[in-house]
């Protein structure tokens, strides 16, 4: 379905019943992504986020600011009817999930959160940051989307990928071959890790159950999840077993088990 919010059109799928989990995917994908994940008693809603998908690639900068980006995804899940329900979030999607439940901690039931950052502390990482954000956006309005597929996928993060079988590549790169070039380079600048807030200090604070999940490979967002550890020991870690960044594709059986443990203790009567 299609839901316009501030002249912004968001494209949602709602799969199974139940109480809802709210998916966020990654940087460059889109709703697709959680084809092969199933739960049971569970109203996924996958959403496809501003500029990726079948969502509005606006050409200004503003909307993929993370407080608008926030305050329309709590207006599309509002108006799905949902006044508690889960959050599911994929790398930037998690980024952003984690922010959403800091803003709005009374609604938000539970965070499962998947290869994930909080926002880097350190001023000089984070200029740095912004600078390889910068370039990459020129580079991508220059070179094109097929350029910065191919770049992507070369990137020591995904070099796990390369033992999915060929179907499933291929589906990644179609999602990727699917962007627009503005609106990736607007998404780096806007909400991109060089400007998006540290979250460090709300994350004791959180008041929901919380789940961080990453790959037995993926050595940085291994050793993230063990500082949100120590931030909030109530948070529990999970590693996938010979997966790198997108556990979730790597090994969706052991992950979506995972996740259903979870979920059966978050939504238990």
């Amino acid at each position: 379905m299609f839901t316009t919010i501030e002249d912004c059109r968001y494209y949602t799928e709602v799969k199974g019943s139940g109480p809802t989990l709210v998916c966020l995917h990654g940087f460059a994908e889109n709703s697709g992504t959680w084809e092969f994940i199933q739960l049971q008693d569970c109203q996924m809603v996958l959403v496809d986020l501003l500029g990726h998908g079948r969502s509005a690639k606006p050409s200004s900068l503003e909307p993929y600011s993370l407080p608008v980006l926030l305050g329309q995804l709590h207006e599309l899940v509002a108006g799905l009817g949902c006044t508690r329900y889960s959050l599911l979030g994929y790398s930037l999607g998690g980024r952003i999930a984690l922010a959403y439940g800091a803003a709005y901690p009374r609604e938000v039931q539970g965070l499962i959160l998947e290869s994930s950052a909080y926002g880097m502390g350190d001023e000089e990482q984070r200029a740095l940051r912004r600078e390889q954000d910068a370039w990459l956006a020129r580079e991508i309005l220059e070179k094109g989307i097929e350029w910065f597929a191919e770049h992507w996928s070369s990137l020591p993060l995904f070099a796990s990928q390369t033992r999915l079988p060929p179907e499933i590549r291929a589906k990644i790169r179609a999602r990727r071959l699917e962007n627009a070039p503005h609106a990736l380079a607007n998404t780096l600048l806007g909400s991109g890790q060089g400007v998006f807030p540290c979250l460090r200090e709300q994350i004791p604070a959180l008041p929901m159950p919380i789940l961080y999940i990453h790959g037995e490979q993926d050595e940085k967002y291994r050793e993230i999840g063990r500082e949100i550890v120590d931030l909030n020991p109530g948070i529990r870690r999970e590693m996938i077993p010979g997966a790198g960044h997108n556990a979730h594709l790597e090994n969706p059986a052991a992950f979506e088990k995972i996740v259903r443990n979870f979920w059966g203790e978050l939504t238990k009567p």
